[in-house]
């Protein structure tokens, strides 16, 4: 399976490492984000990547190569940066993601969550895409909502409904259709805005949400401050897995 990871933001709240070194190359306990990534993408039968550049791309893509892990590497560069949906049309149009089934994973997260919910999930008629989801703690204007078959219904801080299941919090992990590419408008497009909200205004139910628990299913760690590094290392750490 092919997996794309979005890997090409600025990394400004932790400047001032970022000014010299991407965000993806940053250390967690000792090693780069991104090579922790690749090591789970391999264990879960990952055995192609697209990975996307913009922020320091050429230092990027001369530390990682032509392959990370073993899992061989292809480069879809941005001038400008195109956001996390427009990354996804960009590699496609490109020719990189094929006519099979993808997954897309942020490339400043660590986890340990299996995929093989999204991929049952991703067998269900009419889903164009899963989105694996956590208990959203703090729901914001993102906050993921589903109804009782588990399809994306509403974003925002508001439950849509009584029975709405929710809020949900997008881990950055998803098994994404090609038909996904039609959903995302060129240019720089955010998966959200752009492509999520629009679903949910036409209720066509193309997004399954599949609920993990953590730590039970295994780890997750939004990487996105200094804060939450140093938070994931400690548990990481404290897990057996530095």
């Amino acid at each position: 399976m092919r997996a794309l990871v979005p890997a090409a933001g600025f990394g400004t709240r932790f400047r001032p490492a970022t000014l010299s070194t991407p965000k993806p190359l940053l250390p967690l306990l000792g090693v780069p984000i991104l090579v922790r990534l690749f090591r789970h993408l391999r264990s879960e039968g990952v055995t192609s990547a697209v990975v996307n550049a913009h922020h320091l791309a050429e230092t990027l893509m001369a530390a990682v190569g032509d392959a990370c892990e073993g899992i061989p590497v292809a480069w879809s560069p941005e001038d400008p940066i195109l956001g996390t949906a427009g990354a996804i049309r960009c590699a496609a149009e490109r020719g990189l993601l094929g006519d099979e089934p993808f997954l897309v994973v942020n490339g400043d997260l660590f986890t340990t969550l299996s995929f093989a919910p999204l991929r049952a999930a991703f067998g269900a008629p009419g889903v164009v895409s899963a989105l694996g989801v956590l208990p959203h703690e703090v729901p914001g204007e993102t906050a993921l909502w589903g109804d009782a078959s588990g399809r994306l219904v509403s974003l925002g801080n508001e439950r849509p409904f009584p029975g709405a299941t929710g809020p949900w919090l997008f881990t950055g992990l998803q098994l994404a259709a090609p038909a996904l590419v039609g959903r995302i408008p060129p240019g720089v497009s955010e998966l959200a805005r752009d492509v999520l909200r629009p679903s949910t205004q036409k209720r066509d139910g193309a997004f399954a949400l599949v609920p993990y628990r953590v730590p039970g299913d295994g780890l997750w760690f939004d990487l996105g401050s200094p804060a939450k590094l140093a938070a994931a290392e400690k548990a990481i750490a404290a897990a057996g897995l530095a």
